[in-house]
């Protein structure tokens, strides 16, 4: 489930922005600047950047999620920590985000980005209908710029879980 934060959250996403296994794909962990103007700024919602939590736990902040204009273009974001991962919360958080930019805004595509070596991730927004843009380089790595029409229907949650990437690995099919 997504959420606005909340202060007991600052501790989870400083780990989150400091974790070097989260942030390996990410540009590396934030610099130390970055670092003390989370622990001294209030968390209320600044629109655009929720957290993300289990729907069992609503308390507990497992990763985040945004959805801003930092490109200029409507761009989706979302990091979990790592004990979080693989179990489809990335997935069903994307999924609702993009449900509600469907429903609340005028924008007719979203972006993302991820680092081409993030198979995970790229599957990921591939199951949710992106489709590559662009190749560039970001934080000295290689990234793709990936993009999906908000006018088309999203998978639902047994599409998404279905999918297997063309070029997957035996173990993931």
């Amino acid at each position: 489930m997504i959420r606005a934060p909340e202060d007991p959250d600052r501790a989870e996403l400083i780990r989150l922005m400091t974790d070097p296994i989260t942030r390996e794909y990410l540009g590396g962990s934030v610099d130390y600047a970055s670092r003390q103007a989370l622990e001294l700024s209030p968390l209320g919602l600044s629109w655009g950047h929720w957290v993300i939590a289990r729907a069992e736990d609503e308390s507990r902040m497992i990763g985040s999620i945004t959805l801003d204009y930092d490109r200029g273009e409507l761009e989706l974001s979302y990091a979990l920590l790592p004990e979080a991962t693989g179990q489809g919360l990335a997935a069903a958080s994307c999924r609702q985000l993009l449900a509600w930019a469907q429903e609340n805004l005028e924008d007719d595509h979203v972006i993302a980005v991820t680092q081409t070596r993030n198979k995970r991730s790229v599957a990921l927004l591939q199951r949710l209908g992106f489709s590559v843009r662009r190749g560039l380089e970001e934080f000295g790595s290689q990234q793709l710029m990936m993009e999906r029409s908000l006018e088309t229907a999203l998978p639902s949650a047994e599409e998404i879980a279905a999918f297997t990437p063309p070029y997957a690995p035996a173990a993931w099919r």
